[in-house]
């Protein structure tokens, strides 16, 4: 996959790239719902976002540092992972075959994490 960062008109960038490549010979089907592009358009503001994601993840660590010495790692996925999978789920309305597909991970090791963290998965269910 490519990732280009661009700040206006990310179609007529995206389409042009993708007859420059078609033009090459390269074969590309178009896909209308997004998934599995060949190019990803990041804006600037998500790049913006990450890099103010890692600086409070360093701060977090830092805070966390003599406190929890020898289990600081633990301390920060803690932190972070209860509230990336809740966010995850309601994404998908408590789909967790969906929600294991987005994160990466396999559907029998979110349900694990999800009995072991205690989320109730129905608030999402309609």
């Amino acid at each position: 996959m490519i990732t280009i960062v661009i700040a206006q008109d990310e179609n007529k960038i995206k389409d042009a790239l993708l007859k420059m490549l078609r033009q090459e010979g390269y074969s590309i089907s178009d896909n209308p719902d997004g998934k599995n592009d060949v190019i990803k358009i990041a804006n600037a503001d998500s790049i913006q976002n990450l890099d103010s994601f890692k600086e409070k993840v360093i701060k977090l660590s830092e805070t966390l540092y003599r406190e929890k010495k020898g289990v600081l790692y633990k301390s920060i996925l803690e932190a972070v992972e209860k509230p990336l999978i809740e966010d995850v789920l309601e994404r998908t309305e408590g789909n967790q075959l969906k929600a294991a597909n987005i994160l990466g991970i396999n559907r029998n090791t979110i349900r694990t994490k999800i009995k072991k963290l205690s989320i109730d998965v129905s608030k999402w269910k309609e």
